[in-house]
C-alpha cells in the first residue's frame, strides 16, 4: 500500500441501493485505494429468520485485504459503531465523519445505538455488589450499573459472549446469575444447604459451569442459559479448585483434604478416578505443550504432573513449600509457579519439566497474570506489583536449568506503585479471585487496590500507571475485563458478537487509524412478526413524572430533583430498582453529570445534582433494568439561576 494512503483521510458513503437485510446480502464491500473492505452482519440465533432483530443475537465481522493480492492487510485497530437512523436522509461524507468523531470522542450525548469498540470494568464488592465501570466515557462518573448481590460473591466467571456472568455466594449458598447486557440479577441457583460454593470454572466449550463446594465432597455443574439445570459429581473432601482440558473433555478437581485430584469425564459427568498427590493441592493448571495439568501444593515441596489419560503421576518438581498459584503462559510452553513463602516466581519449561528461572517478587505474592509479552505478580504484603518482560526467556543461554548445570536464571522485575497501602492492610478484603485483568490490548492491566477503592490502570512502559478509577466507595475483592469489542479472529478479519434491540435503517461506521480512513456502509434490519407488540411491550413497563421543584436550583448549589416511577399498565409505584440513574447536561453536552437515584419514599427516587452555572439544563432517566434509556425519552429542563448572596 503507498505512503500515499497513509497521509490521505479518506471518507466514502455506501449509498442505500446497495442497503439490504442481512439474508439477503450477507456481505457488503468497498474497495478504497488498494484496500477491500467487507462487512457482515449475520443473525448468530439457530433456528430464527436472520434479517429480523427483536433483540437478537447478531455477529458483526470485517475484513480488510489487500485488493490485488487478496492477503490480509495486518497488523489493525479498527473501531466501529452501529447507529441507528432518526430520518431517511441520506448521510453526507462529512456526516458520516461527524458520526464518527462525536462516537470517539465519548460523551453521552453522542453514544452510537451500538459501540463495537467498548468494553467495561467489574468489580465484585464487599458491600455484596458488582459494579460496572465504563473507562472510555468521557466524564467524571463512569458507573454504568450496579447489581445487587443477595450475599457476598467470592469467585466469578464470564461467558466468552460476555453475556452471562456467574457469582458463587457461600454464604447463601447459590450462584448468581446477572445479565451483564441489563445489569440485573436473573436468578439463584441453589446448591444445597451448608454446600459453601466457592470456586467456580467454565468449561471450554461453554456448555456448563462447574462450582466447587467447600462443605462437602462434591462439585455442582449448571447447565448454560437463563434457566440453568444442575448436576453433582462427587470427588475428594476438602476445599476444590476446578480446572479443565481445552476440547473439554476431561475436568480435573483438587481436593486439599483428601490430597488428590479427581479426574472427570465431562461428557458424562463420571469420575474416572482419584489420583493421589502431594500435600494439599490447591490448584491445577493445564500447559498445552506437555499436554498434563501441574498441581501445586502448599504444604509440599514438589509440583505435581498429572496424565489425565493415564490417571497417573509422571513426574514431579521441586519449587518448595508455599505454592499458591500456577500458570501457563500464553504459548503454552512455561509454567509460573508464585511461592508465597519465597516471595518467588519460578518458570519452569514443560519440553524437560525443569526449573530454568525465578523471580524475585513483592512479600507474600499471590496471583499471576499475562498480557501478550508480560507477566504481572500481585502481593499480599506490598502495594507494588511485579512486572516481568517473559521475553527474557528467549535469551537465556542454552542449556540451562538445575538438570542442565544446576542454575536458574534470575530475571529481572519492575515493581510498579498501586495504592498507598498493600491488600494485607485490609485482611477482610482478601479473597480468591483474581484482582488483575488485562485491557482487551494487551499492553497493560487493571489493578484493583481494596485498601484505596480504586482502580489502577497500567500501560506497559511505564514506570507509573497512566490513570485511575473510581470504584465509588466500595472495596473491591474482585476485578474482571468486560470486553465487547472487535477482535481479530484470523489475520485482517475482525469479529464481534452482538445484541441489536431496534429494527430500521443503520449507518455502520468504521475507521482506522493508520491507515486514516473513515467509512460508513448502510443496512437494513427488519422486525419479526412480534416486534411491534415486543416494543410495546418494552416501553409499556415504566412511565417516568418528573415532580415539582420545591425550591429554586441555584449555580454552585445543591438541587434536589425527584422522579416517580409507575407501572405504566398498573399505574402503581414501582419500589426497590436499584439501578436508577439521572443524566444533568448542558446542551450541546459540554457539560454533564451523572448521579444514583435513591428511593425516598414508595416509588419516589431523588438524586442531588451542582449546576455549575446559571442556564438552562436538561435532565434524562435511565433504568436499564425496566428497559428505560437515555435516548428516545422526552428530555425534562431545569431553569438555574445564579448563586444569590
Amino acid at each position: 500500500m503507498s505512503k500515499a494512503i497513509l497521509k490521505l483521510m479518506l471518507v466514502f458513503f455506501l449509498m442505500p441501493a446497495f442497503a439490504a437485510k442481512a439474508v439477503d446480502n450477507p456481505e457488503l464491500r468497498v474497495e478504497i485505494q488498494g484496500m477491500d473492505l467487507a462487512m457482515q452482519l449475520t443473525n448468530t440465533q439457530k433456528g430464527e429468520k436472520t434479517d429480523s432483530v427483536d433483540g437478537r443475537p447478531f455477529k458483526t465481522t470485517f475484513k480488510f485485504r489487500d485488493k490485488l493480492t487478496g492477503k490480509a492487510i495486518t497488523p489493525l485497530r479498527p473501531k466501529a459503531w452501529l447507529s441507528l437512523r432518526r430520518s431517511e436522509q441520506v448521510a453526507t461524507e462529512t456526516s458520516c465523519e461527524a458520526k464518527v468523531r462525536s462516537f470517539a470522542s465519548g460523551q453521552l450525548t453522542t453514544r452510537a445505538d451500538v459501540d463495537l469498540n467498548s468494553y467495561f470494568v467489574l468489580t465484585l464488592n464487599q458491600d455484596k455488589t458488582v459494579a460496572f465501570i465504563n473507562p472510555q466515557v468521557a466524564s467524571k462518573s463512569k458507573l454504568e450499573g450496579i447489581v445487587q448481590l443477595p450475599e457476598q460473591g467470592l469467585d466469578w466467571v464470564l461467558t466468552k459472549d460476555g453475556k452471562w456472568l456467574y457469582v458463587t455466594m457461600p454464604e447463601a449458598a447459590a450462584v448468581a446469575l446477572i445479565d451483564t447486557e441489563r445489569h440485573s440479577l436473573v436468578t439463584t441457583i441453589a446448591t444445597g444447604t451448608g454446600s459453601k460454593p466457592t470456586r467456580i470454572a467454565l468449561a471450554p466449550d461453554e456448555q456448563s459451569v462447574w462450582v466447587g463446594l467447600d462443605g462437602s465432597p462434591t462439585v455442582v455443574v449448571i447447565s448454560r442459559g437463563e434457566k440453568p439445570k444442575t448436576n453433582t459429581v462427587s470427588v475428594g473432601e476438602g476445599l476444590h479448585q476446578i480446572s479443565f482440558t481445552p476440547d473439554s473433555q476431561f475436568a480435573v478437581v483438587t481436593n486439599t483434604a483428601a490430597n488428590t485430584v479427581s479426574v472427570i469425564n465431562s461428557s458424562n459427568l463420571k469420575k474416572l478416578g482419584d489420583i493421589k498427590v502431594r500435600s494439599t493441592p490447591l490448584k491445577a493448571a493445564w500447559v498445552a505443550k506437555a499436554e498434563r495439568f501441574y498441581v501445586t501444593s502448599v504444604n509440599d515441596l514438589m509440583i505435581s504432573v498429572v496424565d489425565p489419560v493415564k490417571l497417573v503421576v509422571d513426574s514431579q518438581i521441586e519449587v518448595g513449600r508455599g505454592t499458591v498459584d500456577v500458570a501457563a503462559d500464553p504459548q503454552g510452553r512455561y509454567v509460573w509457579v508464585v511461592n508465597q513463602l519465597d516471595a518467588k516466581t519460578y518458570i519452569i519449561d514443560s519440553a524437560t519439566n525443569t526449573k530454568i528461572a525465578f523471580a524475585n517478587t513483592t512479600a507474600e505474592p499471590d496471583q499471576i497474570a499475562f498480557t501478550a509479552d508480560y507477566a504481572y505478580v500481585r502481593s499480599l504484603g506490598s502495594e507494588k506489583f511485579a512486572l516481568i518482560n517473559r521475553k527474557q526467556l528467549e535469551k537465556l543461554p542454552a542449556p540451562s536449568g538445575e538438570k542442565q548445570n544446576g542454575k536458574l536464571a534470575e530475571l529481572s522485575v519492575t515493581q510498579i506503585q498501586a495504592g498507598e497501602k498493600p491488600p494485607s492492610a485490609l485482611p477482610d478484603s482478601i479473597g480468591v479471585a483474581a484482582m488483575i485483568a488485562p485491557v482487551p490490548e494487551q499492553n497493560g492491566v487493571m489493578v484493583a487496590s481494596a485498601p484505596s477503592k480504586t482502580i489502577y490502570y497500567y500501560v506497559e512502559g511505564m514506570m507509573v500507571p497512566m490513570g485511575t478509577l473510581d470504584n465509588y466507595r466500595r472495596i473491591p475483592r474482585a476485578l474482571m475485563i468486560l470486553d465487547r469489542s472487535l477482535k481479530e479472529t484470523t489475520p485482517g478479519v475482525f469479529e464481534v458478537p452482538v445484541n441489536i434491540e431496534k429494527s430500521g435503517n443503520y449507518d455502520v461506521a468504521v475507521m482506522l487509524d493508520q491507515p486514516r480512513i473513515i467509512h460508513c456502509f448502510t443496512i437494513k434490519l427488519e422486525g419479526g412478526s412480534n416486534s411491534t407488540k415486543h416494543k410495546q411491550n418494552e416501553q409499556a413497563k415504566i412511565k417516568l413524572e418528573f415532580l415539582p421543584l420545591k425550591t429554586q436550583p441555584l449555580a454552585n448549589a445543591e438541587t434536589s430533583l425527584s422522579f416517580k416511577l409507575l407501572d405504566t399498565i398498573s399505574g402503581k409505584p414501582i419500589s426497590g430498582i436499584q439501578d436508577a440513574r439521572l443524566l444533568a447536561f448542558e446542551p450541546p453536552g459540554l457539560w454533564q453529570k451523572r448521579e444514583w437515584l435513591q428511593e425516598i419514599d414508595k416509588g419516589v427516587y431523588q438524586a442531588t445534582v451542582i449546576f455549575p452555572h446559571s442556564g438552562t439544563f436538561n435532565v434524562l432517566v435511565e433504568v436499564k433494568s425496566r428497559n428505560l434509556e437515555f435516548t428516545g425519552q422526552t428530555l425534562t429542563i431545569v431553569k438555574v439561576e445564579g448563586h444569590r448572596e
